[in-house]
């Protein structure tokens, strides 16, 4: 049984490519408009190999526009139809969250919650919350994470006392080691990819289950992250080369295939279901869909 669970797979076709030009993809958005972002870090450095350079791009595809921002200190995006959210490095661990709307810096607003921590990956929600995964930039054990919860009215306004709610521990033990990607589930799940494993907590932050990969598949190192409108979680492996799928509650659907496939990293799925994958080395977003 667990055999035939292992070689479950089910084959996707590309339905259309989008082509930005660059290689090294770190992730991706989708806006209900069908407005795609794609953020790919600067680099020089030879094929397959992580960059020094971590200066990012942005590309925005919307109906019949391409948007680019080129800016070493942006950090992560997020849209809202066919406005942008991101956070600023304003100065050493010190950041912002702008607002742009056609190109307009809307707001900017800071806290001393980014002092210690970074952010790594900024999330929208249904309800007009917005998540980020912070990092206090240590390695091994002295590594660790949280998540932050939010709203845009507690943003754009003075931020005081209770403004950012925070997912951080479960029964006094740390939660996160490194969260890198997160998406919200339809039943209002907070799914994070974490250092080898899925972290995925309720809405108020108590631990549902982690996710670790299959157990004849050792070192399951997940990256970008969403969930489709059935609140199953889909998780790249960039690594091993595979896209898990699993359902709201942990249990292993299937790996996700397609032709090429070439080091899934970054991923985002749109209203109905299709898949939008960035490959690290590829200059092309494949947008998939079940054969």
């Amino acid at each position: 049984m667990m055999q035939a669970q292992v070689l479950s797979a089910v084959v996707y076709r590309i339905t259309r490519t989008i082509n930005y030009g660059h290689k090294y993809v770190v992730d991706l958005k989708y806006a209900d408009n069908g407005g795609v972002c794609v953020s790919v870090v600067n680099s020089q450095g030879p094929r397959n190999k992580y960059p020094k350079d971590t200066s990012i791009r942005h590309f925005f595809f919307g109906e019949s526009c391409l948007r680019y921002m080129d800016d070493s200190t942006e950090r992560i995006i997020l849209l809202e139809n066919q406005s942008i959210f991101y956070i600023k490095d304003v100065r050493q661990h010190s950041y912002k969250i702008y607002y742009e709307d056609n190109i307009n810096t809307i707001w900017p607003r800071s806290s001393d919650i980014y002092i210690r921590y970074s952010p790594t990956r900024i999330a929208l929600c249904k309800n007009n919350a917005i998540l980020i995964c912070l990092w206090n930039h240590q390695v091994q054990e002295r590594s660790m994470g949280k998540v932050v919860k939010t709203s845009f009215e507690k943003i754009r306004t003075i931020v005081s006392d209770g403004a950012f709610f925070e997912i951080e521990s479960d029964k006094d033990k740390p939660l996160f080691r490194c969260p890198t990607y997160i998406a919200e589930n339809g039943n209002e799940d907070i799914c994070v990819s974490d250092v080898n494993t899925v972290v995925v907590t309720d809405a108020g932050g108590l631990l549902r289950f982690r996710y670790k990969g299959l157990s004849d598949d050792p070192h399951f190192d997940p990256y970008g992250i969403c969930c489709d409108s059935q609140k199953n979680i889909i998780v790249a492996d960039m690594m091993k080369n595979r896209i898990h799928m699993i359902d709201e509650n942990g249990g292993f659907l299937h790996y996700i295939q397609y032709k090429n496939m070439d080091k899934p990293r970054a991923l985002c799925i749109d209203e109905h279901d299709n898949l939008y994958v960035g490959e690290w080395s590829s200059e092309e977003i494949k947008v998939l869909s079940p054969q």
